[in-house]
C-alpha cells in the first residue's frame, strides 16, 4: 500500500477476460476494438506506434492497474483533465544512480518511461552521481565518464522500446551553477539558474529530454550538480503534474546526508500537482491506482471556516456546487440558508465545500447540507480531510443523501446508523436516543429538495457496485 505523508503474471485467459471490462473505458470512440487506438492520446500519436504496441500497452495497462474499470476511468479521466501543451511535461523524473546500475530495474523504468512517451504524457528525466559513492568522488574526469555512459545507455534503452530520446550531457545550456568548495564531495556545484527553453524544444520535436545533472558556471567550468536538486528547479519552471524520484532508498537526502524537504517543491507547484518517491518497477502502478507502494505527497490545501455567507464568495461556492452534482442550484438554495447556517466550511480555492446548518426543535444536532469535492481535487484524499475536520469540531451529525447516490457506501463506513425508505438514506453519527434517531430522520425526509431535476450521479441507470477503495473517488 502506498505511504502518506510488475508485469508479473501471465497475459493468458487473465487479460482476455478484463479486455470486456474495460471497454467501457473506450465508449463514444470511432474504433470497432479498444486497442484501435492508443490508451490516452490522440490520433496524431497515433502513427507513432504499431497494432501490436498498441496491445501490448493495453494489456500492460490492465495488468498494473487491476480489474477495477471504474478505477482506471478515474485516472485516464485525471491525466486527460491535464492536457499538456507541447513544451509542458506530465512529469519530471529524477532517476537514482542506484537504479542506472541495476540492469533490471534500468530496463523496466525504460519501458515505463516509453509507455507514458507514447501515451501522450511526456516526461524529463535526470540523472546525476551517487552523493555516497567513494568510487565516483575520486576522479572528476571518471564521474563524467559514468553521467555520459549511464545517459547514452537510458537513451538507447528508451529508444528501444519504441519512443525517441535526445541526450543532454553536457546540460550547460540548460542548467548554471556557482562552484562549490566542499573538498572530496561528488558535487561540485550548485544550480542557479535554469533555462527550460533546450528542453521545451525537445519536447515539441517528440523526444523525451534524458538531462545529466551537470551544470555550468560564468567562466564555462563543468559542475557537477544534485540531481534531485536539479529535478526540482526544472519543475518548478515548467510546472508538471507529477514529480517522481525514483530510487531505491525510500527517500531524498542530500550531499551532506539530510533528508530533503518535498514542502518547499509542493508549494511551487499547481494544487494538483504531487510529488512521488517510488521505485523504478512501480512507476505505472503509482500513476494509475490508489494503492502504490510508493510514498506520495500532496500539498495540503487549507480549509476555511465561515460562520455567515456574508464572508463567502457565493458565485465560486455556487459553481463549485452545480458543477460537482451537474445540476443548478434552486434559485432560493442561497437564502434558505440565512437563519440555519451554523458553519460553512471550504478550501482556499473553493474546490471543495462542506454546509452544516442547525435546525430547529432537533436538540442542536447539527445537519450536515451538503459535502462536495470538486473533480480536480478528487482521490488526492481531500474528502478524508475535510471529513475529519468536521468530525473534530462535531460530535454528533446527520445528513441525507438519495438512495442511489454512489457515494453511500463511503457514509455508510463513516456514520453509526442509517435509515431509508428507498427514495432517501438518512445517515447520523453520535446520536444513541431512538426517539431523537426517528425525529432527525422525520425532518431530513421532508427538506425540500436543493436541485431539480435529480442530478445525474443520483440516477438509478448510473447506479454501480463500486469496492470500499473506490468510495473516495465520487466525492
Amino acid at each position: 500500500m502506498r505511504g502518506t505523508r510488475v508485469l508479473g503474471r501471465p497475459f493468458g485467459r487473465l487479460v482476455h477476460c478484463r479486455l470486456g471490462k474495460i471497454k467501457e473505458l473506450f465508449k463514444g470512440s470511432n474504433c470497432h476494438k479498444p486497442w484501435e487506438r492508443c490508451l490516452f492520446t490522440s490520433s496524431q500519436n497515433l502513427k507513432l506506434f504499431s497494432d501490436s504496441s498498441r496491445q501490448q500497452d493495453l494489456r500492460r495497462f490492465l495488468e498494473e492497474i487491476g480489474t477495477d474499470p471504474k478505477e482506471a476511468r478515474y485516472w485516464l479521466r485525471q491525466f486527460q483533465q491535464h492536457e499538456s501543451t507541447p513544451d509542458q511535461p506530465f512529469a519530471v523524473v529524477q532517476v537514482d544512480s542506484a537504479i542506472l546500475n541495476d540492469k533490471v530495474m534500468l530496463e523496466k523504468l525504460s519501458s515505463c518511461l516509453a509507455f507514458l512517451h507514447r501515451n501522450g504524457m511526456p516526461v524529463i528525466i535526470v540523472h546525476g552521481l551517487d552523493p555516497h559513492s567513494d568510487t565516483e568522488n575520486r576522479d572528476p574526469k571518471l564521474r563524467r565518464a559514468k553521467l555520459i555512459e549511464d545517459n547514452i545507455e537510458l537513451v538507447d534503452l528508451l529508444e528501444k522500446h519504441g519512443s525517441k530520446a535526445r541526450p543532454f550531457m553536457g546540460s550547460g545550456h540548460v542548467l548554471s551553477a556557482l562552484e562549490l568548495d566542499e573538498p572530496g564531495s561528488a558535487f561540485s556545484g550548485k544550480i542557479c539558474e535554469v533555462d527550460v527553453r533546450p528542453l521545451q524544444w525537445c519536447l515539441r520535436s517528440g523526444h523525451i529530454p534524458v538531462l545529466t545533472a551537470v551544470g555550468e558556471s560564468p567562466s564555462g567550468q563543468v559542475l557537477c550538480v544534485e540531481s534531485h536538486h536539479a529535478a526540482v528547479r526544472i519543475a518548478e519552471e515548467l510546472q508538471p503534474m507529477k514529480v517522481m524520484f525514483l530510487n531505491t532508498a525510500g527517500g531524498l537526502v542530500n550531499r551532506q546526508g539530510n533528508v530533503v524537504s518535498i514542502a518547499k517543491l509542493l508549494n511551487t507547484l499547481p494544487m494538483d500537482s504531487s510529488a512521488v518517491i517510488t521505485s523504478a518497477d512501480s512507476l505505472i502502478t503509482e500513476l494509475f491506482t490508489h494503492n502504490g507502494s510508493g510514498t506520495m505527497f500532496l500539498r495540503a490545501e487549507k480549509i476555511v471556516k465561515h460562520h455567515s455567507l456574508e464572508t463567502v464568495d457565493t458565485d465560486r461556492l455556487k459553481d463549485l456546487l452545480v458543477k460537482s452534482f451537474d445540476k443548478p442550484l434552486t434559485p432560493e438554495y442561497f437564502s434558505s440558508l440565512e437563519n440555519r447556517l451554523h458553519t460553512l466550511y471550504v478550501t482556499e480555492s473553493y474546490s471543495t465545500a462542506a454546509v452544516i446548518t442547525l435546525e430547529n426543535g432537533l436538540d442542536d444536532i447539527p445537519y450536515m447540507d451538503k459535502f462536495t469535492v470538486g473533480r480536480n481535487s478528487q482521490g488526492l484524499g481531500t474528502s478524508d480531510n475535510l471529513w475529519k475536520k468536521i468530525k473534530q469540531d462535531f460530535s454528533s451529525l446527520f445528513w441525507r443523501s438519495r438512495g442511489t447516490n454512489r457515494i453511500n457506501p463511503w457514509y455508510f463506513i463513516r456514520s453509526d446508523g442509517s435509515w431509508t425508505n428507498g427514495m432517501w438514506t438518512v445517515f447520523w453519527y453520535g446520536v444513541n436516543d431512538h426517539i431523537l434517531t426517528h425525529k432527525l430522520v422525520q425532518h431530513a425526509i421532508q427538506l425540500p429538495p436543493s436541485f431539480d431535476p435529480i442530478a445525474p450521479h443520483d440516477e438509478a441507470s448510473n447506479k454501480g457496485v463500486i469496492s470500499s477503495n473506490g468510495y473516495h473517488k465520487y466525492l
